[in-house]
């Protein structure tokens, strides 16, 4: 289970940075364990990517398979850190992802994803409470 650290609970441009590359590594802890218990709690139920991913993950584990890769690793990170009009704040990540591999119960491949390189995300949260919860993640809109 990844450690929050500390910097992770601060309001400001570097606590935020802290905890996106925080909710990443919850996000392959996740993908590699399908224990999303602690991803649930830094995550609105309504990030629409964050649910798809999660359901096509835990219906696998649950069908008796398992995931190895995929880990994604974020490479740089980008905010002007202004509220927009919700309070929310949008930062720019660049994320890699490793391949993965989809094994089934009897421990044959079932399907592959290649790597991904070099995507940029737009990740948005809210400091709420006094802590970061993220709202959403994904390619920027136009792309």
């Amino acid at each position: 289970m990844p450690t929050k650290p500390a910097l992770a609970d601060e309001n400001s441009k570097e606590g935020l940075e802290a905890f996106t590359r925080y909710w990443f590594e919850l996000f392959n802890y996740g993908y590699a364990t399908n224990d999303w218990k602690a991803f649930d709690q830094v995550t609105d139920p309504a990030c629409g990517t964050c649910r798809n991913v999660l359901t096509a993950v835990n219906d696998h584990y649950k069908s008796g398979g398992w995931i190895v890769g995929g880990e994604a690793e974020v490479r740089s990170f980008t905010t002007d850190f202004v509220p927009n009009i919700e309070g929310s704040i949008s930062s720019f990540v660049e994320v890699d992802q490793a391949a993965a591999m989809t094994i089934s119960q009897d421990g044959t491949m079932e399907g592959q994803t290649k790597a991904r390189q070099e995507s940029i995300d737009v990740v948005i949260a809210l400091w709420e409470d006094g802590r970061w919860v993220m709202l959403d993640f994904g390619p920027p809109e136009g792309t």
